[in-house]
């Protein structure tokens, strides 16, 4: 997928975080962040 693809990609508009293309056009979303990671390991224990 082009940069231009997504940009034009009805369901990719507003999206409340950030999200980049691969080299290969994989589409790849920001890490999370310190609080989700927390929340992630307290539901995993």
């Amino acid at each position: 997928m082009e940069w231009r693809e997504v940009m034009e990609h009805s369901s990719l508009k507003d999206l409340p975080f950030k999200i980049e293309t691969t080299q290969w056009g994989e589409i790849v979303m920001t890490p999370a962040t310190v609080r989700q990671g927390r929340f992630q390991g307290m539901i995993i224990a």
